[in-house]
């Protein structure tokens, strides 16, 4: 199995490969508030990237508004894009609607994955175990040299902040990388090395990472820099985020 890292949206290939596993990745903030709000009980997380969509889903099906743009809540939003404020309270037994600028973009660039998992740091042990137990029967196959992917293997999409790489997500898919390699005896593509070096770089410190990265800041000139704090931990969160063919999130039972 090979794993690939698309720093970018704009470096995901279109179409994703036949029988390729897609990661998406917004460690700050949008696939953090997925396993939070998963973890504390929702039903689902329907990604949406226009706004516009998400009022009307939610106004028909009476679930939880969230998400931002610019970092902040949206006027008549039930939330805003801060993981803390999905917990069990608002959360336990709704579905939610989520639009973001860049993590909810993310998802549709990959909609012809195989499957589609949504991580960040807070689940990135999880999301691997779901990933290698869905893929589990892919028989291995010849190699010609190079990074190309072919069925089975997995591609990790960092979503980045606006249409820049974000230092926090290619930390994270770093992260993800040297799980698969840990616990399904993965190999990587050179971005896929690139964003474990990044990782192992900073793993002793990755609030700091956050804070320095381009979205960290952005988020402390709205005054919103706490949520750092929730995001940049890992595997505080066994939840393994799959996203459904209803194209709603829900947790993957990763067994006993």
């Amino acid at each position: 199995m090979r794993v690939d890292v698309a720093f970018t949206i704009a470096d995901v290939p279109d179409p994703v490969p036949d029988g390729v596993h897609a990661i998406v990745i917004d460690v700050v903030r949008a696939m953090s508030v997925v396993a939070h709000a998963l973890k504390h009980g929702a039903a689902g997380v329907r990604p949406v990237a226009d706004v516009a969509e998400a009022r009307e889903r939610a106004a028909a099906s009476g679930a939880l508004l969230g998400g931002e743009r610019g970092g902040l809540a949206l006027e008549g939003f039930d939330l805003g894009n801060s993981p803390g404020h999905y917990d069990a309270a608002r959360c336990a037994g709704r579905g939610v609607i989520l639009t973001t600028s860049n993590g909810t973009r993310a998802v549709e660039a990959v909609t012809s994955a195989a499957s589609i998992w949504g991580a960040g740091f807070v689940n990135a042990e999880a999301t691997v175990r779901g990933v290698l137990a869905e893929r589990g029967g892919v028989a291995a196959c010849e190699r010609a040299v190079g990074d190309e992917l072919v069925a089975g293997d997995v591609l990790i999409v960092c979503a980045g902040s606006g249409d820049r790489a974000a230092a926090d997500d290619i930390a994270a898919a770093g992260c993800l990388v040297g799980s698969f390699a840990l616990l399904g005896g993965a190999s990587g593509t050179d971005a896929a090395r690139t964003a474990v070096a990044l990782f192992d770089t900073w793993r002793s410190d990755l609030l700091g990472l956050a804070r320095r990265s381009l979205s960290g800041r952005k988020l402390a000139t709205i005054g919103l820099g706490a949520d750092l704090e929730l995001c940049a931990t890992v595997d505080t969160l066994p939840v393994a985020a799959r996203l459904d063919d209803d194209g709603v999130f829900r947790q993957v039972s990763l067994g006993p």
